[in-house]
């Protein structure tokens, strides 16, 4: 049995979609999965209904990819280096994104900025000199940016996901999910930043 692949466990997998990762990998097989890209397997699994979560559908795709060894940890073809850190916190998914978008979440996780709309197109520059540019916006459940603070070589694509289940509906799980990092190290740094910033937004709800 696949106790993990990717960043997912075997465990998170089954509760989240039904099935674990053996049934997957065999699912994905029978589909034709070794002969299709990820952008394929992806909208396989999203037209056929396998998965009505989109973000689920790329974790599923990203975990067959490393259990086939057609990728490296935290390595893409077409992203380069990407990390996910995520942690369930307990608030409702209406005050998650409440807190996401004030100025002392902002504060936390983009940097000092006023007058920010939340808007596709939206370019910004905080006090810190963070860069970037809102590109998606879902309300309540995700946004997407190009995100550049001083201290990374290059521009690097960031989508925050807040993620309630039905049956626990006080209780959210943030993601931020980051792309086109330039290396394994770059990668490293990321991931323990984005841990501390989970750790910052969650003492903004238990001051």
């Amino acid at each position: 049995m696949i106790e993990k692949s990717g960043s997912a466990s075997n465990e998170a997998v089954e509760k989240a979609t039904g099935k674990d990762w053996d049934e997957w990998i065999q699912i994905i097989d029978k589909e034709g999965g070794e002969d299709l890209s990820h952008k394929e397997i992806a909208k396989m699994l999203w037209d056929k209904k396998y998965i009505k979560n989109g973000w689920w559908a790329q974790t599923v795709t990203v975990g067959y990819e490393y259990a086939k060894n057609r990728r490296t940890l935290g390595e893409t073809e077409s992203v380069g280096f990407e990390i996910g850190v995520q942690r369930t916190l307990p608030v409702s998914q209406t005050k998650a994104w409440e807190l996401v978008t004030s100025p002392q979440g902002m504060g936390v996780w983009l940097g000092e900025i006023s007058g920010l709309k939340f808007e596709p197109g939206e370019k910004f520059e905080t006090r810190e000199c963070t860069k970037g540019e809102i590109r998606t916006v879902d309300k309540g459940t995700k946004l997407r940016l190009v995100w550049q603070p001083p201290f990374l070589k290059k521009p690097s694509t960031l989508q925050i996901y807040l993620l309630c289940s039905r049956n626990t509906p006080n209780k959210t799980n943030f993601r931020f999910h980051q792309e086109k990092l330039s290396s394994s190290a770059e990668r490293e740094k990321m991931r323990r930043h984005w841990q501390q910033v989970l750790t910052k937004l969650s003492k903004l709800l238990n001051p």
